[in-house]
């Protein structure tokens, strides 16, 4: 009996399971022709590395971000260097400072304190307070005005109109990209204020924008921003006077300080004391006689005088007036004449008369100031007995 034969193995082809899937799949023959037609077929495009695309898109992205960030920095630079650094933005802080009066923040603003502020004769009340605050209000219809190279303010000061300039420098840089502005020294100024007589007039003190100034000798010299606006008076029972004095930017940086030269006139009170001392002088004179006592008047006649009749009518105290000068106190009259008549007998013939005549005297006024007293002397050459 013959023996059946073992089962193909499962990978033999005729074993029912078997697969060219296997990683044993044998090759297929292909016929000539098969071949041909399958080598002519063209490859497919080759595709390029997903990886390469998606790690550009991130470098891209990054340098347009690095780009635009550079710009908007740049941008930003720009409009800090132009808003906040800029030789406009410091001249706006400094007349804010000026008009607001604060004199500190003003001063603290300019790049350098100047030497001349240290002096002690150098009165700095105009830099501060209520005179710079005044100051200010005396500044009308002021307007600032800036460009790139300056900065200049119009304002109306005592009925005129004045514009100055606002002198700023560079100051070198911050960061290495903001340019430092500063108010140039020059823009503290200072100015002087003559009173001619002040010692013979008694005066020893000015008034500056409300506030007391002591003179030395004739003179005050006061420190003052530019622009100042100051008002000046002597506050005095005898004398009076006034200026006003706008302190502007010298065309050049060295030019001497101005000076306010103040004419004193004689006040209303000095006119009357001396009306009024003239007056008594005269009442003194006013004797029924024709040669008053310690006077500078009187007359002589032959004929029989009514001492009743007699009558002296001497010249108003109103024609003597009073002035003053760098000389001191001077009185102005021209040359007096008094009137006398009275009724007399001729001597000869006992003739009713009624006699008129002029006389004219000399009179020596004098006026001077003790301490705050104004004092009058009036004299005369005297005549009669």
């Amino acid at each position: 009996m013959t023996q059946p034969s073992p089962p193909p193995p499962n990978n033999h082809p005729n074993y029912p399971g078997w697969s060219q899937s296997t990683s044993e799949q044998r090759p297929a023959i292909l016929n000539p022709r098969q071949e041909e037609h399958r080598t002519q077929r063209p490859a497919p495009a080759e595709e390029e590395p997903q990886e390469n695309k998606s790690s550009a898109v991130p470098l891209i992205g990054w340098a347009t971000g690095l780009l635009l960030s550079i710009a908007a920095a740049g941008i930003a630079i720009w409009q800090v260097n132009e808003q906040v650094y800029s030789p406009e933005a410091t001249a706006e802080q400094y007349w804010e400072a000026v008009e607001s009066g604060d004199g500190a923040e003003a001063l603290g603003l300019v790049s350098a304190v100047p030497d001349f502020l240290s002096e002690p004769e150098l009165d700095n009340l105009l830099l501060s307070g209520e005179p710079l605050a005044r100051s200010a209000e005396l500044l009308e219809s002021a307007e600032l005005a800036t460009d790139e190279d300056s900065s200049t303010v119009e304002f109306t000061a005592a009925g005129e109109t004045h514009n100055t300039q606002l002198p700023l420098e560079n100051t070198g840089t911050t960061w290495g990209f903001f340019d430092e502005w500063a108010v140039s020294p020059a823009a503290v100024s200072w100015f002087e204020v003559a009173v001619p007589g002040a010692p013979e007039g008694g005066i020893g003190q000015i008034q500056v924008n409300g506030e007391p100034v002591n003179l030395e000798g004739e003179t005050a010299r006061l420190a003052a921003f530019v622009p100042t606006a100051a008002e000046i008076s002597i506050d005095s029972q005898w004398l009076t006077g006034s200026a006003e004095h706008v302190v502007t930017a010298g065309d050049e940086p060295s030019e001497t300080a101005e000076q306010v030269v103040m004419e004193l006139e004689a006040s209303e009170a000095a006119n009357e004391l001396l009306h009024a001392e003239i007056a008594d002088y005269f009442a003194e004179c006013d004797q029924q006689v024709l040669m008053p006592s310690g006077c500078p008047v009187g007359i002589s006649t032959t004929h029989r005088v009514d001492s009743d009749s007699i009558e002296w009518n001497f010249p108003a105290p109103e024609d003597f007036t009073l002035s003053f000068d760098a000389d001191g106190w001077e009185v102005n009259f021209e040359q007096p004449v008094a009137e006398v008549s009275f009724e007399a007998v001729h001597f000869h013939t006992g003739e009713q008369l009624t006699e008129t005549e002029q006389v004219p005297f000399e009179m020596d006024v004098q006026v001077g100031a003790s301490g705050e007293d104004l004092i009058v002397s009036v004299t005369g050459e005297e005549t009669g007995g």
